[in-house]
């Protein structure tokens, strides 16, 4: 083990400070590149220096900050976006609800007049309206309103711009 170095603290001061070696006597310079303690306690300090300003350099560029006004402003845009969610949820639903109800009407209205589909298509041309509203009555009428209805405003709903 060295000895100690009565030359150890100014050495050390010059570092700290940042003085090393621009703004330190000549004779300073000279003991350090003599002495064995002095020289390893330069040549540490300025590797760990080193580190720390690599390090600090690569979390300035791999994290940049965010300024606390955009991490609120963003956290404010998450809780309005989650709650505009959550009420489209109930819309949604009556949507599907509606559709379901419309395809039941509909397959009930095939399934009840079934054999007046096939009936009426050998004794009126398929094109008469009057065919069908003596054949079926205005459920059909009704059915179609309904339909478009419900598929206009699933229309308008999924192309409304949410903001």
């Amino acid at each position: 083990m060295t000895s100690a170095c009565s030359h150890l603290a100014e050495v050390r001061k010059a570092l700290a400070a940042g003085h090393w070696p621009q703004a330190v006597a000549p004779e300073l310079r000279s003991h350090a590149t003599t002495c064995t303690r002095c020289t390893q306690e330069i040549l540490i300090t300025q590797h760990l220096f080193a580190a720390k300003a690599s390090a600090l350099t690569a979390f300035q560029t791999d994290a940049p900050h965010a300024a606390p006004q955009l991490l609120w402003w963003r956290a404010q845009l998450r809780r309005r976006n989650a709650a505009l969610a959550q009420a489209a949820r109930p819309i949604a639903a009556a949507q599907l609800f509606a559709i379901a109800i419309t395809a039941a009407a509909a397959i009930g209205l095939i399934v009840t007049h079934w054999d007046s589909i096939f009936s009426s298509a050998a004794h009126a041309p398929a094109s008469s309206f009057m065919a069908l509203l003596t054949n079926w009555g205005l459920a059909p009428l009704l059915l179609a309103i309904t339909l478009v209805a419900t598929l206009g405003g699933l229309a308008l709903y999924l192309s409304a711009d949410r903001q």
